[in-house]
């Protein structure tokens, strides 16, 4: 029988990965619906090939584009427009699972709707779960619905806890995430603040989005990795650690109480972890994929990463001490100030001194505790607008 999924987020790099997945394995997964932003034309091809019941694109105009081109070749599939649409992907009776890959704090509805429904949800929006991670582990508790992470690191985490059985061995473990250091990991650190767009978007490891790729660079993904593995796993901060591994075969580490500790390994492809939890307690083969060599495995390194290259690491660990909004706003204020440096309106070392101002300014206006969603919306919306103006 075959897992029926609702993509949302069809047309970004994680929806492409999933559907490369889903098209090598046509026996085990079916998409039964598709949601993307403004990619009309690209949705149409998706649509085309998969055959989904329902299309959904969060723009209206998109949606009504996409409904006439679909019109001649496949009448059969039914389109929706806006936000309100992408919920009902979401709650498809019709889908088991949904592969949650809309970025930020709009893929927040159809999430929560996802967790209502008592969906296997994979979950590829860490924004989300920073910004409300624990009401979203509240709703999918009460509906039933199964979490699995396809970030590689905590997809890792999730398969070497849920291999150990004793309860009080993994409650007493201590958690690793590993860390490329981003395109900039030998930069001169002199030389640093001024690196160009150019610069930090040269990721060794890892083919992503500018965005991720820049966070890469300061570390701030691995300090919103470790705000998403404290809500995922219900850990304190002091139990997530981060170590610096430029070869990307070990994507996470878990240092168990009774003194062992294991490691995932694999190579670098995204491909790898979407599969896993797609099939999850299953496995599908990825045969097209590299494989670590034993001459890579024996080149591993580790180091701790320096605070003075990778400042917003221990941002991200001080705002989740803060808890409450303090995460989201700085993860928040963290898009803008990326965006603002991508175009050339600020320097890479501007992204850590904004920050740090976002960071003091959400402390300060007593973001730690804001419980609500919409309240928790509203110190996002805030800190955008700081991170824009500071």
């Amino acid at each position: 029988m075959r897992r029926k999924i609702a993509l949302l987020g069809a047309t970004g790099s994680v929806g492409r990965a999933v559907l490369s997945v889903v098209r090598a394995h046509p026996r085990h997964f079916q998409i039964c619906a598709l949601a993307a932003n403004r990619s009309a034309d690209e949705m149409h091809k998706l649509c085309a090939e998969f055959r989904p019941s329902f299309a959904a694109m969060s723009h209206p105009e998109s949606a009504a584009e996409l409904e006439n081109a679909l019109k001649k070749s496949a009448p059969e599939i039914k389109v929706g427009g806006g936000a309100d649409a992408v919920v009902a992907a979401a709650e498809s009776a019709e889908c088991c699972t949904v592969a949650a890959a809309i970025a930020g704090a709009e893929g927040m509805r159809p999430l929560l709707a996802a967790a209502r429904a008592g969906k296997r949800i994979l979950l590829a929006n860490k924004e989300a779960l920073i910004l409300a991670g624990d009401i979203l582990n509240a709703e999918a508790q009460s509906g039933g619905a199964l979490i699995l992470p396809v970030d590689s690191e905590h997809c890792a985490l999730f398969e070497l806890l849920n291999e150990r059985p004793d309860a009080e061995l993994k409650t007493r473990s201590r958690l690793w995430l590993t860390a490329s250091g981003g395109a900039l990991r030998d930069f001169p650190l002199e030389k640093l603040p001024q690196a160009a767009p150019a610069d930090a978007l040269r990721h060794p490891t890892w083919q992503m989005g500018a965005k991720i790729t820049v966070d890469c660079a300061t570390m701030m993904n691995k300090g919103l990795e470790v705000m998403e593995a404290a809500v995922l796993f219900r850990r304190k901060a002091a139990d997530i650690g981060v170590i610096v591994h430029p070869q990307s075969v070990a994507h996470a580490l878990v240092e168990f109480g009774d003194g062992t500790l294991a490691a995932s390994l694999s190579a670098p492809d995204m491909r790898i972890p979407l599969a896993r939890m797609l099939a999850w307690p299953g496995r599908v083969s990825l045969p097209d994929l590299p494989r670590p060599t034993w001459a890579s495995l024996s080149a591993m390194t580790f180091s701790e990463p320096d605070p003075r290259r990778y400042p917003c690491l221990g941002l991200a660990y001080a705002a989740l001490e803060s808890g409450g909004a303090t995460p989201a706003a700085l993860s928040a204020a963290n898009e803008i100030a990326v965006a603002r440096f991508l175009r050339g309106d600020s320097s890479f070392g501007d992204i850590a001194r904004m920050n740090e101002k976002a960071l003091a300014r959400a402390e300060s206006a007593g973001f730690a505790k804001v419980r609500t969603l919409e309240d928790r919306l509203s110190a996002d919306a805030e800190a955008r607008k700081f991170a824009e103006a500071a």
